[in-house]
């Protein structure tokens, strides 16, 4: 979004929230703004305003933090996110041919699944497991699988120059973990 359009967008907050008046110079709060979005189009963000406008009662202008929230919920309305017991139905799906063809199956699965279930090899251990309790199976499973949700949805939100240098950590971090292992 270019800082035009942040002004814009910010223009259009203070129209519909009157009380919304920035204490500091207006042109850093549309520097601040326009950095925090950079990685939103305009079109993303107008309709987000739209719809914390329509949705939100509280009579206070959004933060940039609640804007991203709006635009990420907007644009997952597209994809169908599954709960715990449906992804867990798939997980069971996938069981019941993993004995031997636990890799295929694996590979079926949508992406969130696949991180909660952790690799083929737990689904063939799963499926060949002679005390199987799906009750437990299935609570563990849903733990992690929330767990997994949620920490991919805060993921989503962050800003990609902090997702870049959080790989960036961890790769430096493996490597340094790699030397440690030849000393």
């Amino acid at each position: 979004m270019t800082r035009d359009e942040t002004k814009k967008i910010l223009m259009m907050m203070q129209c519909s929230f009157p009380n919304w008046k920035p204490i500091m110079d207006m042109a850093f709060v549309i520097d601040v703004w326009n950095d925090d979005l950079a990685d939103y189009s305009y079109e993303q963000c107008y309709m987000a305003l739209k719809a914390y406008k329509s949705t939100n009662t509280s009579g206070f202008a959004p933060s940039v933090g609640q804007l991203i929230d709006m635009i990420h919920s907007i644009g997952a309305r597209g994809e169908k996110e599954l709960n715990s017991n449906e992804a867990w139905a798939l997980v069971m799906k996938a069981l019941c041919n993993s004995n031997y063809h636990a890799e295929e199956e694996y590979e079926k699965l949508p992406n969130l699944v696949k991180i909660a279930v952790g690799s083929p090899d737990n689904l063939r251990t799963l499926a060949s497991s002679s005390d199987f309790n799906e009750e437990v199976e299935k609570s563990l499973f849903a733990r992690v699988y929330d767990t997994t949700v949620k920490r991919e949805k805060e993921n989503a939100r962050l800003p990609e120059a902090i997702k870049r240098a959080i790989i960036e950590s961890e790769s430096h971090k493996s490597i340094a973990d790699k030397q440690e292992e030849f000393k």
